[in-house]
């Protein structure tokens, strides 16, 4: 692994100078950060990661983050200064937009915000589906995120947005082969589970858009055994297909959330969108898993991994911006 600070013209190997770093990424995020303990001496003997630098991590010849240094800090009897990083995917995050789609798909509209903040697109999906809806100093993250939020609703697939070092990459959330297995006694270090039910939807009523009740969808099940936790949602006109299927979606990202958080040796296929199998025999914990955050940490000469698992395909969505009439 190599750690490359660049400044200006000037591009030196920080690796050794490493204390320690991290590299992650979570699905509420876009973007992607570095974030690194370099040892400091007094004078400027050893280079140091000023704000505006550039930090890149390849492994083999192959960028894995390339971000811009906007954070640091020393103390004064310090041995080492700390320093964060971020790819160009939080400029998506930190900056707002103003646009009036009138069916324009999800695809043309990330092509079109990117390329207005110079920000490169390695790739997205064909949806074909057209959007309506205006922004009004809106963040162009929350943009991009609400359009392929209503394609889903549309399509009933699932959408990952994440940047990398060639750009924004949009893709379907779905199990892929060749997963990686995360097996106790071999590369699993350790694992904890989490249920929560405090944030459940086990019931939808389905209103027009004069107030008058049209119908009810849920989960008796989880009606008697937790309570009810009811949505209300508008069917506008005969829609009742559309309807139908955002008070689906409701109920299953409303579902009982079981996050799994493990430890594991270092892999650099484990990232936010992806997702592994894991066999646990002390837990029983079996099965695929959706990487919903990574952590990958290199110190003391090792390097380890910490993910947060989900049991469900659950994508981040998003509802800015308002409909066209």
């Amino acid at each position: 692994m190599t750690v490359t600070l660049i400044s200006g013209s000037l591009s030196r190997d920080i690796t050794s100078l490493l204390t320690s770093w991290t590299w992650s990424g979570d699905k509420n995020a876009v973007s992607r950060k570095l974030t690194g303990s370099i040892v400091h001496t007094e004078g400027g003997a050893l280079p140091e990661p000023a704000l505006g630098d550039r930090v890149v991590m390849s492994e083999g010849g192959k960028r894995l983050f390339d971000g811009v240094v906007l954070l640091r800090s020393l103390g004064s009897e310090d041995t080492a200064m700390s320093f964060t990083a971020f790819d160009m995917g939080y400029y998506l995050q930190r900056s707002d937009g103003t646009y009036k789609f009138t069916g324009t798909t999800p695809e043309a509209v990330t092509r079109l915000v990117c390329r207005d903040r110079d920000i490169p697109v390695a790739g997205v999906p064909e949806s074909g589906i057209p959007i309506r809806r205006k922004f009004s100093g809106v963040g162009l993250s929350q943009i991009i995120t609400t359009v392929w939020t209503l394609a889903a609703e549309k399509n009933g697939k699932a959408y990952a947005v994440r940047y990398t070092p060639e750009g924004l990459l949009v893709t379907e959330r779905k199990v892929r082969g060749g997963r990686l297995i995360l097996q106790g006694g071999s590369n699993l270090m350790d694992a904890a589970t989490r249920e929560d039910a405090s944030m459940s939807v086990n019931s939808v009523a389905v209103y027009d858009a004069h107030g008058n009740f049209l119908r009810r969808m849920g989960d008796a099940g989880t009606q008697a055994r937790l309570g009810v936790m009811e949505r209300h949602i508008t069917q506008n006109g005969g829609e009742a297909a559309d309807a139908d299927a955002q008070g689906k979606r409701l109920l299953e990202d409303g579902g009982l959330r079981r996050t799994v958080t493990v430890n594991v040796l270092g892999d650099l296929s484990l990232v936010t969108g992806e997702t592994v199998t894991v066999r646990e025999g002390k837990t029983g914990l079996t099965g695929v898993f959706w990487i919903d955050a990574d952590v990958h940490t290199w110190k003391n000469n090792g390097y380890y991994t910490r993910l947060t698992l989900n049991c469900r395909n659950v994508m981040t969505r998003a509802e800015a911006g308002s409909a066209l009439d």
